[in-house]
């Protein structure tokens, strides 16, 4: 009886280490310890905050030949590679310069709806209509013979560019989440958000609630991690927690803000439904309930008042996290039945097998975009 061939994967990152983290190491560092297939990620830099510099790198002389060298050794040991969005031109090239020279398939990874970034995030700057930045992105999705998505919006949001796409969810490693340590015991009820600079829409949401909760509750304390806006600042009883740290740290760092309830306002718009539950997802990590929009994925993952509040109105905010924080006993349920769920669903051990499917499938069925010779594609 012959065993099975394990499918070896090249994974190369192209954004910071967060996206990396959940998108790409997550699901190598599960790959190996399950032995479900062979995974090698390239330039894994933990305290990367910005795009990966290798796309610029590669059209310098001084890089060029270095990068193409490890980039040729690993491809040709891989049945499939798999790319984080591009935005460069040359290393889109580079990429599809891999993939008819070793005749592998090109996957390209994507966790949000990038074609719909709203103009208050400045990322819209990158990837607006016209822009070189978008064109690069969307020639890399026309090229690439599959997609792997967090979401199923995005599954949709892209099937006009590609025909094979995979939804793979972000998802927790258990091994890590199980063992940090984060109760206070401060005698304060703590409602935590953590998020980058470009949510002030989003948070607008609450910006009223914060204050009728202030009022109503005189132990209750918002914290908001990394990004606060002016409009919330100098509040008495509003935190506001300016550090980093790097992303294998991250959970630790978290959990030691002390939250009680985990917050995830966040506008209707076609950009935020193909947001993935990231932040249900983390305060489930930790075991605390998450009160949430009525938003895209948060709305598919939470079971209403068993594993989750969603929320549709200011209303709705203030009862429900004025529920929350006279209810010890309700907080703690469900916050473990979203830990319960997160196990479930949301379990990269459980998940790799997904993502290992998604690959076998792939590199099975070979390169189905056929491209002209390299030297044409610009």
């Amino acid at each position: 009886m012959s065993l099975e061939k394990q499918i070896s994967a090249l994974f190369i990152p192209t954004t910071n280490a967060g996206v990396q983290q959940y998108r790409f190491t997550n699901f190598t560092t599960a790959a190996f310890r399950n032995k479900a297939f062979n995974a090698l990620q390239l330039w894994w830099d933990k305290s990367l905050v910005e795009t990966h510099p290798w796309e610029v790198e590669i059209d310098d002389a001084a890089y060029r030949h270095r990068l193409k060298a490890e980039l040729d050794s690993h491809s040709k040991e891989a049945d499939v590679i798999i790319s984080q969005m591009c935005h460069m031109e040359g290393a889109l090239i580079e990429l599809v310069r891999l993939k008819v020279e070793n005749k592998i398939p090109l996957v390209v990874e994507i966790d949000d709806n990038m074609l719909a970034t709203p103009t208050y995030n400045p990322a819209s700057a990158v990837y607006g209509q016209g822009s070189p930045f978008r064109r690069v992105a969307i020639d890399q999705f026309r090229m690439s013979d599959a997609m792997i998505v967090s979401t199923p919006y995005l599954a949709e949001v892209y099937s006009e560019f590609c025909k094979n796409i995979y939804v793979v969810p972000n998802s927790l490693d258990m091994r890590v989440w199980d063992n940090l340590r984060h109760k206070r015991n401060d005698g304060v009820i703590r409602i935590g958000w953590a998020g980058g600079a470009s949510h002030d829409e989003d948070l607008k949401i609450i910006e009223p609630v914060v204050h009728r909760i202030l009022a109503k509750h005189p132990t209750a304390v918002f914290t908001f991690v990394h990004g606060i806006p002016k409009f919330l600042r100098g509040i008495p009883r509003v935190e506001a927690v300016y550090d980093f740290t790097r992303i294998d740290r991250y959970p630790q760092f978290l959990a030691s803000r002390g939250f009680d309830i985990g917050i995830a306002p966040l506008v209707d718009s076609s950009f935020n439904r193909g947001k993935s539950n990231l932040r249900w997802l983390e305060y489930a990590g930790l075991g605390i309930p998450c009160v949430a929009s009525k938003v895209g994925h948060f709305a598919e993952t939470i079971t209403q008042a068993e594993d989750g509040l969603l929320c549709e109105s200011e209303q709705d905010w203030f009862d429900s996290l004025s529920f929350l924080i006279s209810d010890e006993n309700a907080r703690r349920k469900m916050g473990k039945a979203a830990n319960k769920k997160a196990r479930k669903d949301f379990n990269v051990d459980l998940n790799v097998w997904t993502y290992k499917e998604a690959l076998a499938d792939i590199a099975a069925r070979g390169p189905v975009i056929k491209l002209p010779e390299v030297q044409e594609v610009a």
